[in-house]
């Protein structure tokens, strides 16, 4: 009987932690999203298991460290980018390393949502 009443009180705080917007929902669930210039969105059955991005004077790879995805369906990851980056290259890599899709875009200081697509191309919204 005990073990049934600990199920709706786990629910309710969770839920509860949900409703604040507490930050560690974020930190328990994926990459904070508040203070980034992309956010890189898979709509894609594909794992992502690195993500690359080249700004001609710097670039930067994310991966997992622990050789699991980086993004699976549904999952989004944001980066920042450095200050003064307009043109940059995003390559979005899958468990071989291959390129599954790549993107070139200019950044024009407001936050930008690139999703992976179940049909290949990475498209800006």
């Amino acid at each position: 009987m005990r073990g049934k009443a600990a199920v709706p009180l786990l629910c309710a705080g969770a839920l509860a932690l949900l409703l604040s917007g507490c930050s560690a929902l974020g930190f328990l669930f994926g990459p904070d999203q508040g203070e980034v210039d992309l956010v890189v969105v898979n709509d894609s059955a594909r794992a992502v298991y690195a993500i690359s991005l080249d700004a001609g004077d710097w670039s930067e790879t994310v991966s997992s460290a622990d050789g699991f995805p980086l993004l699976e369906r549904g999952e989004s990851y944001g980066l920042s980018l450095e200050e003064g980056t307009r043109d940059y290259t995003l390559a979005l890599l899958g468990e071989d390393g291959r390129t599954l899709a790549r993107w070139q875009g200019r950044f024009h200081g407001e936050r930008q949502e690139l999703t992976l697509s179940e049909d290949g191309p990475v498209t800006a919204g």
